[in-house]
């Protein structure tokens, strides 16, 4: 049963997987993704205040940035992380109506259902085994194997990390368990962001049988596009990084958004071609399929038109009262068929349309608008909104 399950699944499964449930932690399915954000906010974060606390570097305090005022960490480690967590569940669920509409819509003929299933047995495989994700481990924590001096975050700016050059009890806590943790954490997302992407590079090979005159007009595959939307969560992830390094920029170095506008749009443009380009691997199929349909469709137009000159040319020489063209339903017949071939010449090469775009760039957007704070005082940009709409 737990496998029937677990079929069209992404998230579950892995050594992770079996880790939690061998523990228990997963024989509770009621928020379970809530348990588990909060106890990695509880393990890498506690610690860190206790520790900072304790040596004196947890209360800002210029020109020194210490915990509470490193904008960068508490976006890391109080909102990214917890955040990532509690969203796979649900972009779990979405993803897996996307695998089954692959088999119960009928993109898949039933001769070649073998090849979708060895597709997804193989899948499966990788997201069961366990070299992939003890790869994931080994990376999060590598940096310790092999990392130098530790320097500052910011040039010129002493933090809360270190203490004449060295670590402190805090910044060992936040180096050891919550940076890994985090970092491993993510890396899980993108090993499944991988997985998802060999499915649209294999899925050709299923023989795919896509209708160009589909009504959605992406020859039945747009719910890939909305399936593409559930990995958004990690250009907001990843935005809220880049909105707390900005912040620390501003306040510690001096920095404008201005001089800082370059990174930000350049972030907000790479994310969301990076998260949509999976896509592009199905671009052939598409532009194949409608190439083919339009080759068809011309020579039924081409036909349809003869038919109707030969049936209606006469007609036009008879006396009135011959049958008129507004008598039969030709006229409306070669209408319709007009507004098919329109919708088969539009249909798009990507399964994906504007809406889709938009939703994963507003993902990226949304963590970065509060720095508009940080350019002008709430008082001037109230002021400077009445100015517009009064």
């Amino acid at each position: 049963m737990r496998s029937s399950q677990h079929r069209y699944s992404l998230m579950h499964g892995g050594l992770i997987h079996r880790l939690l449930q061998a523990s228990g932690v997963l024989h509770s399915r009621a928020r379970v993704a809530l348990w588990l954000a909060g106890i990695l906010l509880v393990v890498s974060l506690g610690p860190l205040l206790v520790l900072a606390a304790r040596d004196g570097s947890l209360w800002p305090q210029a020109p020194r940035m210490q915990l509470l005022g490193d904008y960068a960490t508490l976006a890391r480690v109080l909102l990214a992380l917890p955040l990532l967590v509690i969203a796979a569940p649900r972009s779990d669920a979405l993803l897996r109506n996307a695998f089954r509409q692959f088999t119960h819509a009928g993109l898949v003929p039933p001769h070649r259902q073998g090849r979708m299933e060895a597709l997804l047995g193989r899948v499966r495989r990788w997201r069961d085994g366990w070299l992939p994700e003890t790869l994931c481990v080994m990376i999060a924590w590598a940096p310790l194997l092999f990392g130098g001096d530790h320097a500052s975050l910011l040039p010129g700016v002493a933090d809360w990390r270190l203490d004449h050059g060295a670590l402190t009890a805090a910044g060992r806590w936040y180096e050891w368990v919550a940076v890994p943790l985090f970092r491993l954490v993510g890396l899980l997302w993108l090993w499944r962001f991988l997985l998802w992407t060999c499915v649209l590079w294999r899925l050709p090979r299923c023989g795919l049988v896509l209708h160009a005159e589909h009504p959605d007009g992406a020859g039945g595959l747009a719910f890939l596009g909305v399936a593409q939307e559930r990995f958004a969560v990690l250009a907001l992830a990843g935005g809220l990084l880049v909105a707390g390094a900005c912040v620390n920029h501003v306040q510690y170095l001096g920095d404008s958004l201005y001089t800082l506008r370059h990174l930000l749009a350049g972030y907000v443009v790479a994310v969301t071609l990076l998260l949509v380009a999976p896509l592009l691997l199905l671009m052939p199929t598409l532009m194949r399929a409608k190439r083919h349909a339009l080759y068809r469709f011309d020579a039924l137009g081409n036909h349809a038109a003869a038919l109707f000159d030969a049936r209606w040319q006469p007609a036009q020489q008879q006396t009135p009262a011959a049958d008129s063209l507004l008598d039969h339903g030709d006229a409306s017949a070669l209408a319709d068929f007009s507004a098919v071939y329109k919708d088969l010449a539009g249909m798009s090469v990507l399964p994906l349309n504007r809406w889709n775009l938009l939703w994963i760039a507003l993902h990226a957007v949304i963590p970065l608008l509060p720095l508009v704070l940080l350019a002008m005082s709430v008082d001037e940009l109230a002021r400077k909104l009445l100015g517009i709409l009064v």
